[in-house]
């Protein structure tokens, strides 16, 4: 950084920082086996921007772009901002569906969460990510591959990136530093099939030039001098305790109302209903108490899911998961002894 001196002050490339993309490509090649050198790469200010972008790039607007459904909100929200037409598609136990009748319009676009879908939490099987890509490939469609957390795998080795596995250029591969280091941290990536890059960086200069300077350089540093990896590796350590004793504090205080599933990776958690009669009177009492897990069906499109909450974990410390959860706990034992609060346990 002291050799860039005065330079980070001043305007920077618009495709990111060399030494950034040097060291984000060669982290990804080893870590999460995908193929890309340096000059794929584009540093963007976050997953959304990396979506829009890439969609601005390679649809019109009116084309259609598949979605997982259930969701992360954003996606949605992004992809309508570009003018597409949104497709919902259901989620099984593999990951996406990729089935199409005759009379629905192929996509130009899919949008993926392949290392742990958010908020199922459900990672796409080997097949499953090879009939995708096929099926990209057989229609001529992008696939925007969201990595946005899949340093925290928790269960076995992590399954290969989707652009490791295309050797026909239909994957957009992205990925943010939000959830590794901090949200306020707005740098994201996308490695891009070549042909795609100018595009990128084109639209990506149009709407704000460039990241910070600053940020990128200590970025980069961060990562060539190992600190990026020791990092992960802490607080992998870190959210792997915090899940388990999520896992067993949940199951002893309230197991009697929830079945928790729990993901092989990620940082959340989906809590289903035993009694889905209970749902508007847990709602209730999560509001009442200021424990705000999110009520699945809000991250649903078209999908018609059974009742339950979305618990994230990775922002607190035991202590508070505990206190937040007996006091949950309570709210619902209290509540359900009360008949003036619907039906008892």
């Amino acid at each position: 950084m002291a050799k860039k001196g005065v330079n980070l002050l001043r305007y920077a490339s618009n495709r990111g920082d060399a030494d950034l993309r040097k060291a984000l490509a060669a982290y990804l090649c080893d870590f999460r086996a995908a193929r890309c050198h340096p000059d794929q790469i584009v540093i963007v200010a976050g997953m959304q921007q990396a979506m829009l972008i890439s969609a601005m790039a390679t649809l019109n607007p009116g084309e259609v772009a598949w979605i997982e459904d259930p969701c992360y909100q954003q996606t949605r929200r992004v992809l309508t901002l570009a003018g597409l037409k949104i497709i919902p598609k259901p989620i099984d136990k593999q990951g996406v569906v990729i089935a199409r009748s005759p009379k629905e319009p192929p996509p130009r676009i899919i949008y993926v969460t392949p290392s742990h879908q958010f908020p199922l939490g459900i990672t796409m099987s080997l097949q499953r990510r090879t009939d995708l890509l096929d099926f990209a490939r057989t229609h001529n469609a992008f696939v925007f591959e969201d990595d946005y957390d899949a340093e925290f795998r928790f269960v076995g080795p992590p399954l290969p990136s989707l652009q490791g596995m295309d050797n026909t250029s239909h994957v957009i591969y992205a990925g943010t530093v939000s959830k590794i280091l901090c949200p306020g941290l707005r740098l994201g990536y996308i490695v891009a099939p070549e042909p795609l890059v100018d595009s990128l960086v084109k639209i990506r200069s149009a709407m704000d030039q460039h990241s910070s300077p600053v940020d990128q350089a200590t970025l980069a540093r961060f990562i060539t001098e190992g600190f990026f990896l020791s990092h992960i590796r802490r607080m992998r350590t870190i959210y792997a305790a915090r899940r388990d004793f999520v896992i067993k504090q949940f199951n002893e205080l309230l197991g009697d109302r929830f079945t928790l599933q729990v993901p092989e990776a990620g940082l959340n958690v989906v809590a289903w209903l035993k009694r889905e009669e209970d749902f508007q009177m847990i709602k209730r009492a999560t509001f009442d108490i200021g424990v705000r897990p999110s009520a699945l069906s809000f991250f649903c499109i078209q999908a018609k899911l059974k009742p339950a909450f979305v618990f994230g974990f990775a922002a607190w410390t035991p202590t508070q998961i505990r206190e937040s959860l007996i006091k949950l706990a309570s709210a619902l034992s209290n509540r359900g002894k009360d008949p003036s609060h619907g039906r008892q346990s």
